[in-house]
């Protein structure tokens, strides 16, 4: 360490089994830089190779030089010392008068963590500790934003004894220290609020936890993966306003999470949870679109937008965040069923021709949703297939929560289209059909598990 301030702070901090914080002992992300236009679809490689290119004329490929090294890569476990030897090293800390923690503590976050004045810097707290609220934390706190994660269990003791770990591109990072916590209370008002669980996780409760939370200027950005509540806010026509019964009984989440507060987002990336405090980023196509629900521009979605970026992901700003999340959730919806029903990963699914005739119906008959509001499907139904078809090893998720005996979040999505197209008067027969034979698996197996473990 020599005897620099930042240095013998860290030395201390491990002396007392302090993990160090500062930004130059954990690197935030892969060693290579890779552009993005923002509208391209693309996935992360193994280390030292390019990107993939899903859609070949869809973008033009760029791989930019290498980061500078940074000062240190190692994570603080690799800078533990000898104890006589830290102790040793204290003492002639002493004898040098170096300064007291709290002017330790300034040292270190000016000369590792300084944040760039001319950036837009804002606080985040994102609830639920998954794979996509430890990837979104990620790249917040890699943006130079302060993040803090709400979560609990084994997912909150890991997060703070051993750090948030991230593996992007088949790379292990080191540790990122964020804050995190299962008490909202704690933590007070926030600029943006995450709310990243499994829809079917997602009810009044959980908007009930995040109002010490929201002030008056807070944003929040609730689960978009199925047709979320607030669907008609600010709507053009005869449906303005009006509610999704189902998804929203007695309008509870519209009055705790008032959609005016509210910034629509997706997510077009794969990532999963490998443990406790564990995620891996997978590939990435469009990242997490962000828009306002009446498609105006706005400041608190080009900060966010610019704030993903920075920390290495794109988020496009949208005009219509319906047309995007209605798209997702459509996919979503199409593809779990099909690969819960035939018990088989996307290659698997690619080469039986019943189950891709299968997918198509499925998706057109929903699409008639989409057409009857003037929503634009800006992407076919074949070409999302293919797309997605193409990453043949991947499972998808309510198959591999089927597999590890995870409850499904089928139900809550398919209400939301049931709810939306009732609505309307969209009739979704096959669909409803495909949707209550899987459900009927997944309580199959819920009760084969309850016998063998010799439940009731």
């Amino acid at each position: 360490f020599g005897s620099s301030h930042v240095g013998l702070s860290i030395l201390r901090r491990l002396v007392r089994g302090t993990p160090p914080t500062s930004a130059s002992t954990m690197p935030l992300c892969p060693r290579s830089k890779r552009g993005h236009d923002g509208s391209d679809v693309r996935a992360y490689p193994k280390a030292g190779e390019p990107y993939k290119k899903t859609d070949p004329d869809k973008f033009e490929q760029k791989l930019l030089a290498d980061e500078a090294p940074r000062t240190s890569t190692l994570p603080y476990q690799s800078l533990v010392l000898p104890l006589a030897e830290a102790q040793q090293a204290l003492e002639e800390a002493a004898k040098e008068k170096v300064p007291l923690d709290s002017e330790l503590d300034a040292v270190e976050s000016s000369s590792c963590g300084e944040r760039d004045a001319t950036v837009d810097h804002f606080s985040v707290c994102v609830v639920g500790a998954g794979a996509i609220g430890c990837h979104i934390a990620y790249v917040l706190h890699k943006a130079g934003n302060d993040v803090t994660l709400v979560a609990r269990g084994e997912n909150l003791k890991a997060l703070q004894s051993e750090g948030l770990r991230m593996r992007i591109g088949g790379e292990d990072l080191p540790p990122v220290w964020i804050k995190a916590t299962d008490c909202p209370e704690q933590v007070g008002h926030v600029d943006y609020v995450f709310l990243t669980m499994k829809v079917s996780g997602y009810d009044s409760t959980v908007a009930k936890m995040i109002q010490p939370l929201v002030g008056d200027h807070t944003t929040i950005l609730p689960p978009t993966t199925s047709i979320p509540y607030w669907w008609f806010y600010k709507w053009q026509g005869q449906f303005e306003n009006r509610r999704l019964n189902q998804v929203d009984p007695c309008d509870v989440l519209w009055g705790l999470m008032p959609p005016e507060k509210v910034v629509g987002f997706t997510m077009w990336l794969s990532a999963v949870q490998l443990g406790p405090g564990r995620a891996e980023l997978r590939h990435v196509q469009r990242g997490y679109p962000l828009g306002e629900l009446d498609g105006s521009s706005s400041k608190r979605v080009e900060r966010l937008a610019a704030a993903f970026e920075r920390g290495g992901i794109p988020a496009p700003r949208v005009p219509c965040i319906r047309s995007e999340i209605f798209i997702k959730s459509l996919n979503s919806l199409a593809f779990n069923v099909v690969a819960v029903l035939g018990d088989g990963s996307n290659g698997t699914i690619a080469d039986a021709p019943e189950a891709v005739e299968v997918l198509h119906q499925v998706m057109k008959e929903c699409e008639v949703i989409a057409e009857t509001l003037g929503l634009t499907i800006a992407q076919s139904a074949e070409g999302r297939i293919k797309q997605t078809l193409s990453a043949r090893m991947h499972t998808m998720s309510m198959l591999h929560d089927l597999r590890i005996g995870k409850d499904l979040e089928l139900r809550a999505l398919w209400t939301s289209f049931e709810d939306l197209a009732g609505l309307i008067g969209v009739q979704l027969p096959l669909t409803k059909a495909l949707v209550g034979v899987a459900l009927l698996r997944e309580a199959a197996e819920r009760k084969q598990r309850a016998e063998a473990s010799g439940g009731s």
